[in-house]
């Protein structure tokens, strides 16, 4: 599943630049996206990873359960790749040797 999302986000990543090009509008050097986020709708960073070594995908999510997909590449431009509301997070389980 992972790998799926994985690869998902990458190929998102092979069309940021035109996307970019095409979505000015949802896409700010990172700084500012973060303070949009957080003004707009009181969102904060709850998960980070690594697509490739060009670019990183974070997931900000509200108290009030709206959250945004941001892809932000090498250079600092991130752009905002999609958002909804009704976040909801399983708890955490712990896998070990006994598991």
């Amino acid at each position: 599943m992972r790998r799926m999302i994985g690869l998902a986000c990458a190929l998102s990543i092979g069309t940021l630049s035109s996307a970019m090009a095409q979505q000015q509008s949802q896409c700010a050097p990172h700084e500012e996206v973060v303070k949009v986020l957080n003004a707009k709708f009181q969102e904060s960073q709850r998960a980070v990873g690594l697509i490739n070594e060009k670019a990183m995908m974070e997931v900000f999510i509200s108290r009030q359960g709206t959250w945004t997909m941001v892809v932000t590449n090498e250079t600092g431009m991130s752009c905002v790749m999609a958002a909804g509301e009704a976040w909801d997070e399983k708890p955490t389980q712990v896998l070990g040797l006994g598991s």
